[in-house]
């Protein structure tokens, strides 16, 4: 019965934290009857479906159908490491039973995931332990299927630039599909695919007349039987490409002005952004990547603004640069806090399972202590007492390493926040210079190093202030006031963040009154105010305003940093000096720790300031923090 209880305990609270499916499969995994009902009904409501069974279905066949329509609401949000998960649980439970068709399907979606994840050795694996199955299948639809996994094989070959066994793969298909009927559609189709793909590999290898004659062929095809617009743009595109490649550039241009007009006229977006990309319209793919956040597109597309401005426009090429690199960034990040939420769910669910055996092991304590409560109830009570003091013991232990860690893990997010990204502009920069040196000129150069001596300089203010405030952590509160020119400190600080105010062209004014004295810690205001022209650049778009000014009261001065940026949600406003491993994206795409804020809080309550935030969103935000007039 506490099993039990502990069980709808579990699920109920799985609902509440923030729709935990991989915790309500683990509930349904390790209960029967109405509790694990429930919860295959929960993880549907969670992903949005309806439930396609009752309470009277049988629990494997529930079991399969949740396992369906989790992997495909995890293929559908692109969460891969997901869909390998169930994928394999998946083929596990269709071997038990013996059903290959379904079998197959799950090595063929767990291929799939493997490819996205750029794991191709265990996609080909995959793909070719389904290829298997449906040689033991058998039968029409399984000689269709087939054909299918082997051109995702040769895809994946194409994409390891093994052209060899890509084109023999295609063949090989071409083969499979035998004589091809005038009247049988899905097979034209399925053949103008193939004479794409092996188009794409001449293509690569250089051999455009091959290129140019499937291309064509494929193109025909495709238009005839009316394949899907899409389709037809992919093989105009190819042709195209092979047109430029054999000295047929008008032709390859009318194809594919073509091409866009057709993606215009079926809303293609993706397809639009493409081929603005393999035109050179380098500004308009860009537009368009950014507008619908293909990422993978824009990547190319500032690369080859990049390459083109070059040797023209090195200002503008160096902008381009600069959004690559961030673009880099950004998707790292993206990853990274993927795996981290991966783990997270892990960990979860390992904490789970560990509550409910020691759950299982104290009642089995106390069904033998209850047994021999009258032989040993001295010696038990005696026990008791021992394990008391050590409990106590252990929690005392626990809390002192819980706090331990929570400042050791406040220490290294203040590193990361405030060193990562000046070092890793250094790094970038470097790799410029030593990859392309010979070929940049000297103004190209002179800007580079320019970039290093800003950067390595405000890398190194950084890292004092960091250590400056560490080293009043660990002597519990200590700070060292004293007077100074306040109005020094702010150009100082805009001075060293010049270069990002630059690279959006923001306007930057010092309204502090040059004769103002203030009494504090110098290198604590210098923090907190790095800390606010860090988020004021970040959240102000191109051409901004930026205003650092005071206000005076009786007995301090309030400094104020203003900007006209994106302003801050009301709702967020709530939690801002909350320490937090992640905020919002900047006007640029800049991506932080969000512990700026928090870390400045932290310091003027050490000093006896005070911090306030106001901002309208869409308007900007006003941040003021006091400190004492001249002593």
């Amino acid at each position: 019965m506490r099993f039990r209880l502990i069980a709808i305990w579990l699920l109920v609270s799985s609902w509440a934290c923030a729709q935990d499916i991989d915790s309500l499969f683990q509930v349904f995994e390790k209960n029967k009857g109405e509790v694990a009902y429930k919860a295959a009904v929960a993880i549907d409501e969670v992903i949005g479906r309806e439930p396609n069974f009752d309470t009277e279905t049988d629990k494997d066949e529930i079991k399969l159908k949740v396992l369906r329509t989790m992997i495909l609401y995890y293929f559908n949000t692109d969460d891969f490491q997901h869909v390998v998960a169930y994928s394999e649980i998946g083929i596990e439970h269709y071997q038990k039973i013996g059903d290959l068709f379904n079998e197959a399907g799950c090595y063929m979606t767990l291929a799939n995931a493997y490819q996205r994840l750029g794991r191709l050795d265990k996609a080909i694996d995959c793909y070719n332990h389904c290829s298997d199955l449906m040689d033991e299948i058998g039968g029409e639809m399984a000689e269709v299927n087939k054909r299918y996994v082997m051109n995702n094989i040769a895809e994946i070959h194409l994409a390891m630039n093994e052209y060899d066994v890509a084109e023999e793969i295609y063949h090989k298909c071409i083969d499979m599909l035998g004589e091809v009927h005038e009247q049988d559609t899905a097979s034209n189709l399925d053949l103008a695919t193939y004479y794409q793909n092996l188009a794409e590999v001449y293509i690569a290898q250089g051999k455009m007349e091959d290129a140019v004659g499937l291309a064509e062929q494929s193109l025909d095809l495709s238009q005839r039987y009316q394949d899907t617009p899409n389709k037809i743009i992919n093989r105009m595109m190819s042709l195209s490409k092979a047109y430029g490649n054999l000295g047929k550039a008008k032709e390859g241009e009318r194809l594919l002005s073509d091409a866009l007009q057709l993606a215009q006229n079926n809303d293609e977006l993706f397809l639009q952004a493409v081929i603005h990309l393999q035109k050179g319209d380098y500004e308009q793919a860009i537009a368009m990547a950014e507008a619908n956040h293909y990422d993978g597109v824009l990547q190319e597309a500032l690369n080859g603004a990049y390459q083109e401005a070059r040797n023209n426009d090195p200002r503008k090429a160096l902008e381009y640069l600069e959004r690559s690199i961030v673009m880099k960034d950004s998707i790292f990040n993206e990853n990274q806090q993927q795996l981290i939420r991966d783990y997270q769910v892990r960990y979860a669910m390992q904490e789970k399972e560990h509550e409910l055996a020691m759950q299982r092991e104290k009642n089995e304590k106390a069904r033998m202590m209850l047994v021999g409560l009258v032989i040993l109830a001295i010696v038990l009570f005696a026990l008791f007492v021992i394990w008391l003091r050590l409990a106590q013991m252990r929690k005392r232990r626990n809390q002192e390493l819980t706090e331990l860690n929570e400042m050791k893990d406040r220490l290294m997010s203040i590193v990361s926040h405030d060193v990562k990204t000046p070092v890793s502009a250094i790094r970038n920069v470097l790799e410029q210079l030593c990859s392309y040196y010979d070929g940049m000129n000297d103004t190209d150069r002179k800007a580079s190093l320019m970039m290093l001596k800003s950067t390595s300089e405000a890398l190194s203010d950084r890292l004092y202030n960091i250590l400056q405030w560490v080293k009043s952590v660990l002597e519990h509160g200590v700070v060292t006031p004293k007077d100074f020119n306040l109005a020094a400190l702010v150009d100082e600080s805009i001075k060293s963040q010049r270069y990002s105010m630059d690279v959006k062209a923001l306007q930057v004014t010092n309204e502090v009154p040059v004769e103002l004295m203030v009494y504090n810690d110098p290198s604590v205001v210098s923090l907190v105010l790095q800390n606010l022209l860090s988020n004021a650049v970040k959240f102000s778009y191109p051409h901004g305003e930026i205003r650092v000014r005071t206000e005076e009261e009786t007995d301090c001065v309030w400094l104020v940093v203003q900007d006209n940026g994106k302003g801050i949600p009301e709702q967020k406003l709530e939690k801002i000096f909350r320490f937090v491993t992640n905020s919002s994206s900047g006007t640029g795409g800049e991506t932080g720790t969000g512990i700026g804020l928090f870390v400045s809080k932290q310091l003027l309550d050490k000093t006896g300031g005070a911090i306030r935030v106001e901002s309208v969103l869409g308007e900007g935000t006003s941040v003021r923090f006091s400190m004492k007039k001249q002593g």
